[in-house]
């Protein structure tokens, strides 16, 4: 449980052009990508995506995917089945990019340096493939790690999940 208070939930649903650019921001697509396909600056982007943030009470890409993912407003991945099975250190790295954590409270978090939180993250990417921290949490959605009970984020907010109709 966090020390700190929790913000009520997040219930701002994005809109149509932020959801086209978390879509492909979880696909592990670059700014530049994004931009040149939707034919729009990267300083657009970047404004988009800080206003999803904000919309959905994160920081951070990966934490906005994550978010996107919970509340249901972009496709979840289709389940994949992981060769073998991963640690408890890799599950917790998973959780702290989904969430937002920075790196310095991943390792105040993980009693770490802040080198060995980094370290851990980008050992992570690699042993999965993730093109960055949204791409990751993608594939932890995937591998069935990440999943809507991961709803108390880095900032606070804790996020609504869907109620099924």
């Amino acid at each position: 449980m966090s020390a700190r208070p929790t913000r009520p939930p997040a219930t701002l649903p994005l809109t149509p052009a932020q959801l086209r650019i978390a879509q492909k921001v979880a696909e592990g697509e670059s700014t530049h990508a994004i931009a040149s396909e939707l034919s729009i600056t990267v300083g657009t982007i970047n404004v988009q995506l800080k206003h999803c943030g904000q919309k959905l009470g994160v920081r951070g890409r990966a934490a906005v995917v994550h978010a996107c993912f919970v509340t249901g407003q972009i496709q979840r991945p289709e389940t994949a089945t992981s060769p073998e099975a991963f640690s408890e250190t890799e599950i917790e790295t998973w959780r702290m990019v989904a969430t937002g954590a920075t790196s310095q409270e991943f390792a105040d978090r993980a009693r770490i340096s802040r080198d060995s939180a980094l370290a851990r993250v980008r050992a992570l990417r690699e042993r999965v493939k993730a093109e960055n921290d949204p791409h990751l949490v993608t594939l932890g959605w995937s591998c069935e790690v990440l999943d809507e009970s991961l709803t108390e984020m880095a900032s606070g907010t804790v996020l609504r999940v869907p109620t099924p109709r």
